[in-house]
């Protein structure tokens, strides 16, 4: 507002002293005109005059001068809006282009959740009976038992348990297995975890990120994979961790894992075979990165 101010007044004074300095020239040269009209040696009057010239033309300079430091200030007032009007730009274009990412991220999770909940998996199991005695070789009647949502995941992590603790070098294989007796389930389950995650890794939250710290933009980014992190199950990490381990994630989501510690809040003493913690670097369950500890 000041600086609005003293433009204007500076403005106001330069017209007013422009007024005053070309009305004064016109003045003098009709004072001059007349006072001279009588004389016949006018030459020579003339040139007393030649001073006056001088100082009028060192005037006129120095008007062109001050012309062009007043446009040179206009310009500067000018380049100072641009930046600051650049700036506003920039900052709704970061706040646009948050809110589209946070639009399709919070979508993405919650068809992540709708996945979870209709997952299913049917089996057969003995009907129990009750005491008494009961002949040999006689078929034991079924029943058909459906589990849904989290509880598939606990049951093929623990059907698959055994195997893997009396065979640990098959992990991988062991894994494929157990996911191919759901492979539409799962299969649907974990490319929409991995495009959640991939969409997080893929996203510039800033208008200018090349000069934008990669510590800042990490940090953010980790936050957001953390979002992810807190909404799986012990028994989904489990999973997750031989399914990155196999051909279905080993190449694409085990560096996301990686990079972004998803595998922090891990049960490790629900794994059948302690050492394959090793099989994931330290970045996996530690929130430590080449940035800096988040």
């Amino acid at each position: 507002m000041s600086t609005e101010k003293e433009e204007n007044d500076g403005n106001t004074g330069f017209i007013i002293t422009a007024i005053i300095v070309s009305l004064l020239i016109i003045g003098l040269w009709f004072a001059t005109y007349y006072i001279l009209k009588d004389y016949d040696d006018k030459g020579t009057i003339g040139d007393m005059f030649g001073s006056i010239n001088a100082l009028f033309s060192g005037l006129a300079l120095a008007g062109i001068i001050l012309t062009i430091l007043l446009q040179r200030k206009e310009l500067k007032y000018q380049r100072d809006e641009l930046k600051e009007t650049r700036k506003e730009f920039e900052t709704q274009n970061e706040t646009l282009k948050l809110q589209r990412f946070e639009n399709t991220f919070f979508n993405i999770l919650n068809l992540h959740h709708q996945i979870i909940s209709e997952i299913d998996y049917t089996y057969y199991k003995n009907k129990e009976r009750g005491g008494g005695f009961k002949p040999l070789n006689v078929n034991e009647e079924k029943e058909i038992v459906t589990i849904t949502g989290r509880d598939v995941f606990r049951f093929k992590y623990n059907s698959m348990h055994s195997t893997i603790k009396s065979s640990p070098d098959l992990y991988a294989s062991i894994y494929i297995n157990t996911y191919n007796q759901s492979q539409t389930d799962f299969g649907h389950y974990f490319r929409n975890l991995y495009r959640m995650i991939k969409l997080v890794d893929e996203t510039d939250f800033f208008y200018n990120s090349f000069s934008t710290p990669k510590e800042e933009i990490f940090k953010i980014k980790y936050r957001y994979t953390s979002i992810i992190r807190s909404q799986l199950s012990d028994y989904e990490l489990l999973m997750m961790f031989y399914n990155c381990l196999s051909e279905k994630g080993n190449e694409k989501f085990k560096p996301l894992i990686e990079r972004y510690s998803l595998l922090k809040n891990l049960s490790r003493e629900l794994l059948p075979v302690e050492s394959h913690i090793n099989l994931y670097n330290e970045g996996a369950y530690s929130p430590k990165h080449k940035y800096g500890t988040v």
